[in-house]
């Protein structure tokens, strides 16, 4: 990997050798005002990509989406994407470092449920694991659809999706940076320039790099990404873009700590039972082309040719499990590889026009893909270690690693969508997606092979009435579909299973509040899976389980006094298993999902003046639980107490260009579970840090 910090100084010369940044440059205010301040945070005006793709603003959408801006993020002093992106209504992190990054949102868990993608795009889960984008630097905005966004996005979307929208590249000159250091170790550097290439071009370039020593010993970590972006314009009328990026993301290998008795131990907290010789890397390198062509002035085409490629390597003692008797923690360890290949091409035409003189705006496209992937895996053993005072010991190979399977997956999607106004005030919006999925796995040690299609199709119809122009009422109906665990891990008995279905039902009210004082949505939904793997006898899968959430979402930004702003969500929910069986035939009806919390709330609250600002956030998750691998007996639940952690920030505008800002996270030093990675093993939540970074813009 090249040094981050030589390739930090590499893009710094591009940026500052372009004609681009020229001394007359103009530079950018940071005067806090609190009018400007207002208009940035009501989002129900904003369009959203995410959640449809005729144009339509979030208060036009049928659906609930935050949108959380830069600027949002970097006062609260969100560094990964994962800690942006839980402070949403009704999300919460239960990544680990097997699967990258995942979340759990309306009673769904995993990347099976709860997509990611960027800028539209979303990468076909590798086993499960997603792990792009890490980090928040160099995206403009994060965009979270809440419920299913199979018309959108496809198989596997039936809990939501989380889209990071880039920034792009402008004519204007402007550059921006930060750097930053903080407690274990922690540093990071960013910048970012913008310019003009040409008459008619324009260029923008991001970089970052960060790392530290973790608050577990030996949980070192660093990342660095590479972000470039072309836009040119030869007629009024035609963009063409390309982006390509690069990212080494070495996240530390944090498994967590055996539980004690059910409980987690204080004491264990910055104990790391993982080897010597462990190894935990994500190498993505990415490329895309987007074309956009006005054909008129209510025709538009769209075409978007992409490119992926990932390497990941993990070498790790992954699972633990105290002992009593013996007082030892035995350790699980894998030896794994993936090497995953995605390329494919998305067209699309949308109009805008009128019909019986009435607003119509209607999307239809196509979209080709396939993925290729590899897994490749060594059997390694690693030795038990005392509870305290051990040394780590290393993994220990009994054979060397070698391919074990090749994958294929061959998309072709059509899709569509239209919103039509009925009146001034009422517009009905639907959408549907079919898919034509052909999957291919060969087993390489056996020579062997599985074929399976499958052919989805999913949908959505809703409605939305401006009650007057700040208050609208919606109601939906959608339906999606997930994998029963990962299109590209098919195996004998899943080859001839289905996908899951998915079906939502949600109403909701929009609201801005009068004289820009805030906006405030509430959310009501039904949503039910069915054909999940239940057991017929022991090991004997089925599809036969169903699964139902409801619940209650509330979010809010207010604007009391001209220098105070609030955000508020919370969320109530009721997620349980309506029919499953465990592999002994014993009953989890009624029993709630695991790492599935009933209730969530996040808050922050800031005060701005001109030359200062300061806020305190809180992030609550109400309790949760988890059962034992093969039995689901609620008297064998291991519950996970609920928690507050508090943040705090403060910051001073030290002129027009820089700003000075200090971060506390876990403000009390708060304990706690953060996620349960079996019944015998949690990872606990960070201890209090400190960051300072400062700030520029150019």
């Amino acid at each position: 990997m090249q040094h981050p910090y030589r390739l930090l100084a590499a893009t710094l010369s591009i940026v500052f050798a372009s004609g681009a940044l020229a001394e007359d440059a103009v530079l950018d205010e940071i005067e806090v005002k609190a009018q400007a301040e207002k208009n940035k945070a009501l989002q129900l005006s904003k369009q959203t990509s995410t959640a449809n793709r005729v144009g339509l603003t979030v208060q036009e959408t049928p659906a609930s989406i935050d949108i959380l801006d830069s600027d949002t993020i970097r006062r609260r002093g969100d560094v990964s994407l994962r800690e942006a992106v839980s402070r949403t209504t009704g999300l919460t992190d239960i990544s680990t470092p097997n699967v990258g990054q995942a979340f759990s949102l309306r009673g769904l868990t995993g990347n099976n449920s709860v997509g990611q993608a960027e800028d539209g795009v979303r990468q076909t889960p590798g086993l499960g694991t997603s792990n792009y984008p890490a980090d928040t630097w160099g995206y403009e905005q994060i965009e979270v659809l809440r419920g299913p966004a199979s018309v959108m996005f496809g198989d596997g979307t039936s809990g939501g999706i989380i889209n990071s929208v880039r920034k792009q590249p402008k004519r204007e000159a402007s550059v921006e940076a930060v750097i930053g250091a903080g407690s274990y170790g922690a540093y990071r550097a960013g910048i970012g320039g913008t310019g003009a290439i040409g008459e008619i071009g324009a260029f923008r370039i991001d970089v970052s790099t960060l790392g530290g020593n973790s608050y577990i010993s030996r949980g070192d970590y660093d990342s660095t990404k590479l972000m470039t972006s072309l836009l040119f314009t030869p007629i009024d009328s035609l963009k063409v873009g390309f982006t390509l990026d690069y990212s080494d993301n070495s996240p530390s290998a944090n498994y967590g700590i055996p539980v004690i008795n059910g409980k987690v131990v204080k004491s264990l907290r910055s104990k790391n039972y993982n080897v010597s010789n462990n190894e935990l890397n994500f190498i993505d390198t990415r490329f895309r082309n987007k074309i956009e062509w006005d054909i008129t002035s209510t025709l538009k085409l769209k075409n978007e040719a992409y490119w992926f490629k990932s390497k990941r390597d993990w070498r790790n003692a992954e699972e633990l499990t105290y002992d009593a008797s013996s007082g030892l923690v035995d350790r699980f360890s894998l030896a794994i590889n993936h090497d995953q290949k995605q390329y494919g091409n998305r067209l699309e035409l949308i109009a805008s026009n009128e019909i019986f003189s009435h607003q119509n705006r209607f999307a239809a496209g196509v979209e080709l893909s396939r993925t290729t992937f590899r897994r490749s895996n060594a059997n390694v053993n690693s030795p038990s270690v005392p509870l305290l005072g051990f040394t780590a010991g290393q993994l220990q190979y009994t054979t060397q690693m070698t391919p074990d399977f090749d994958s294929e997956l061959t998309q072709r999607i059509f899709f569509a969508e239209d919103a039509f106004n009925v009146t001034e005030q009422w517009k009905l919006i639907a959408g549907i997606r079919k898919e034509l999925l052909d999957t291919e796995r060969q087993l390489l040690r056996t020579n062997s092979e599985i074929e399976k299609d499958f052919s989805p199709t999913t949908w959505r119809v809703g409605t939305v009435f401006d009650v007057t122009s700040d208050t609208s009422l919606y109601g939906q109906l959608s339906r999606g579909t997930d994998p029963i665990s990962t299109l590209l891990e098919l195996n004998v008995l899943t080859s001839n299973m289905k996908l899951t279905r998915s079906r939502q039902a949600e109403i909701g009210i929009k609201h801005k509040l009068p004289d820009a004082k805030g906006e405030v949505s509430v959310a009501i939904y039904h949503i039910a899976k069915d054909d999940i793997i239940t057991f017929s006898g022991p090991f004997q899968a089925v599809q036969g389980g169903k699964l139902s959430s409801r619940g209650i979402e509330l979010s809010m930004t207010l604007f009391p006094t001209p220098n105070w702003r609030t955000d508020f969500n919370a969320t109530a929910l009721n997620a349980r298993y309506d029919e499953l069986a465990d592999a002994f035939g014993e009953a989890r009806k009624g029993q709630t999902p695991d790492n599935v919390p009933k209730h969530t709330a996040n808050a922050w609250v800031y005060y701005q003046q001109p030359q200062w600002e300061a806020g305190i956030g809180a992030r609550y998750v109400g309790k949760r639980y988890v059962y034992d691998d093969f039995s689901f007996n609620a008297d064998k639940a291991t519950s996970m107490n609920s928690y507050t952690v508090f943040d705090a920030s403060a910051a001073w505008h030290v002129n027009k260009q820089m700003t000075v800002r200090a971060n506390i996270r876990n403000l009390t030093d708060k304990f706690y579970g953060a996620y349960a990675y079996s019944a015998s093993q949690q990872i606990v939540g960070a201890p209090r840090q400190i960051e300072l970074t400062a700030e520029f813009r150019y």
